[in-house]
């Protein structure tokens, strides 16, 4: 009888241990953005007085019915912010054609990444959550990486486009 329930009670704490390691992702009738995803500040600092540290910040947003293609959207559209940042190029234009009383305007915007170096960041915060309306896992992070490191990888980025335009004139 004591062999049974010392297995019982064995049986019943790894039950709960198993259980307690697990969380639930909150499931809301509305959707919300978090107030630090809102306003994702592009470079911060972290720390105690004397002993902080500077940061540079992305942050993305995914959707899915499934919790790790959120997730995983959500990190490819913050480490895309950081690319941009890095290694980006915009090139726009507005034309503005009048004929007679009617006006036609058109706004073209070309945003183009080449492939760009990510190394070095951390996850700084996640919220998750099941938007009950649809069922679709709401993902938001904001990732962080030392500007130190962020400055470098501009730099190698932009000695890069050097070499590239050096090659190519020659």
């Amino acid at each position: 009888m004591k062999i049974l329930t010392n297995t019982i009670l064995a049986v019943g704490v790894t039950v709960l241990a198993g259980c307690s390691g697990m969380s639930t992702i909150d499931v809301r009738e509305t959707r919300a953005n978090p107030n630090w995803y809102q306003d994702c500040k592009q470079i911060g600092k972290e720390g105690f007085l004397f002993w902080r540290d500077k940061y540079a910040y992305a942050c993305g947003m995914g959707e899915s019915l499934y919790e790790q293609a959120s997730e995983a959207q959500a990190y490819a559209f913050a480490v895309k912010g950081f690319a941009e940042r890095i290694n980006g190029t915009v090139n726009s234009s507005t034309v503005v054609d009048i004929q007679g009383d009617t006006r036609y305007d058109r706004t073209i915007v070309e945003h183009k990444v080449t492939e760009t170096v990510i190394r070095e960041h951390l996850e700084v915060k996640r919220h998750m959550y099941q938007l009950a309306s649809t069922g679709r896992v709401h993902t938001y992070v904001r990732i962080k990486m030392p500007l130190e490191v962020f400055d470098r990888l501009i730099q190698e980025a932009n000695n890069a486009q050097t070499t590239t335009t050096r090659i190519i004139d020659n």
